[in-house]
């Protein structure tokens, strides 16, 4: 199974494992046809004295949608997309886990167009160069002062997983900055959901085990070809270990995207209902965090729902080229001495933003 389509089940796993956190069951039945007919009106909330709009149509008030000018071209902006900063939360590799050792190994952007009932999720590499917010080490609280820096350092440098801090809202900033690409677009990054892949074992023991095919030889697991279930500490082990592994870091990645297909495959072959019941109390352990409301969560699904297919996820990544891999100091981590960047083609990023939050004229 390609890279895309490991992303695509990763997607499934996480609205199926946002909604079960949240507890969305059949009393929200109502609420849910409600939604899925009119998702944007969860994101925007219209005043009092206000009908609901239709179906179709930006909660955008009487302000004309905002229109720029690019290299001669008029781009106007979609009023009908919501961002949703995905993150995956690994660990530092310490043998003390607290909020400090947080890091998001994964980052992806999800662009909900409730319009066309689109759904776009663009990877962004976590050694992204970029500019980056201090914050205070005792209360997480963003400083103006700024560092360039890897784009996966800003969810540490503001309390990491400490829900009283704020991580995450320092990396929906890094991104936002990123992705407005020199203040040349206006995207707002206001919603995240984050899942701490230390406990993916705890929803694995609760789904009596996933199984997964090892690609190569696994120390303390098993050998090239095995399909085995993994559950307790061999799912920690099968995802932590890269130094062992024939391409350290990029295979420990993949098999983080192989575990979530096998979950997604066990949620599924389950049914919600019962997957529900069974991962609820895992979940209720901080294992997702997500500034969601309820409503956003089942507008969120209602828009899923209405796409068809999961193959109807539109996926896209950054291209690698020869020159996207680049050392240079880093001001957070001085040993070594330098660090490898993924370094941002600008001329991409940018087109690929205004594909997803403009319409050209």
């Amino acid at each position: 199974m390609n890279h895309h389509k490991k992303i695509k089940a990763l997607l499934a796993v996480l609205i199926v494992l946002i909604i079960c956190a949240s507890g969305v069951g059949y009393a929200l039945i109502g609420t849910y046809s409600g939604l899925k007919e009119n998702p944007m009106s969860a994101f925007v909330s219209a005043g009092p004295d206000e009908a609901a709009p239709e179906e179709g149509v930006a909660l955008a008030g009487d302000t004309p949608a905002e229109t720029i000018q690019i290299d001669g071209k008029t781009y106007q902006k979609n009023a009908n997309t919501i961002s949703i900063l995905m993150l995956g939360v690994d660990w530092d590799g310490t043998e003390v886990k607290d909020a400090t050792g947080a890091r998001t190994d994964m980052l992806m952007l999800c662009t909900l167009d409730v319009q066309n009932n689109q759904i776009t999720f663009t990877s962004i590499p976590r050694d992204t160069r970029t500019k980056v917010h201090y914050a205070d080490k005792k209360t997480g609280k963003i400083e103006d002062e700024t560092c360039i820096t890897k784009i996966n350092h800003a969810y540490v440098l503001a309390g990491g997983n400490d829900t009283a801090k704020h991580g995450a809202d320092n990396s929906m900033l890094a991104v936002k900055d990123l992705i407005e690409c020199g203040g040349q677009l206006d995207i707002p990054v206001d919603y995240y959901v984050s899942i701490d892949l230390e406990h993916l074992s705890d929803l694995a023991a609760a789904l009596g085990g996933v199984e997964v095919t090892l690609d190569q030889d696994y120390p303390d697991i098993g050998s090239k070809g095995e399909t085995i279930n993994l559950e307790g500490n061999d799912v920690r082990l099968y995802l932590q270990n890269r130094k062992q592994m024939d391409d350290g870091e990029m295979d420990r990645q993949r098999h983080e995207q192989d575990f979530m297909m096998a979950l997604a495959k066990k949620i599924k072959n389950m049914g919600a209902v019962q997957a529900a019941t069974k991962l609820f109390p895992q979940l209720a352990n901080n294992v997702i965090q997500t500034n969601l409301n309820l409503d956003q969560i089942v507008a969120m699904a209602g828009v899923l729902d209405k796409i068809g297919s999961i193959d109807e996820i539109k996926m896209d990544t950054f291209e690698e080229r020869d020159d996207s891999w680049q050392k240079f100091p880093d001001p957070i981590v001085s040993t070594p001495p330098k660090l490898d960047y993924f370094v941002m083609d600008e001329d991409e990023l940018l087109g690929k933003m205004l594909d997803l939050y403009y319409i050209a004229q």
